[in-house]
């Protein structure tokens, strides 16, 4: 009597489906990552030209604001206002 052979059992299938699915996400999120890391690559120099500008913008605005805030322009306008220096007693000086 010959001895009884099993039948050949069929590779599965969900193993390889499984790592060709792992494979196509591991490298779409590569992709991904990549193109997000070279999006962000270009807005630095575009940010870096906005710094810049709005720091140039707040040297103005300081020097604009020290102008208008000096003595000599303040006493020179003070005439128009009717404002004169304080006469005496009227500034008390707190311990």
């Amino acid at each position: 009597m010959s001895a009884r052979v099993k039948p050949a059992r069929r590779p599965s299938k969900v193993v390889p489906a499984v790592l060709g699915a792992l494979i196509a996400v591991v490298g779409f999120a590569t992709l991904i990552i990549r193109l997000e890391v070279t999006r962000e690559g270009y807005r630095i120099p575009v940010l870096h030209d906005e710094i810049a500008k709005l720091q140039d913008e707040n040297r103005g605005l300081r020097l604009t604001a020290a102008q208008l805030s000096s003595h000599d322009r303040l006493r020179a306008l003070a005439p128009q206002y009717h404002l004169a220096p304080p006469g005496r007693g009227q500034v008390v000086m707190l311990p």
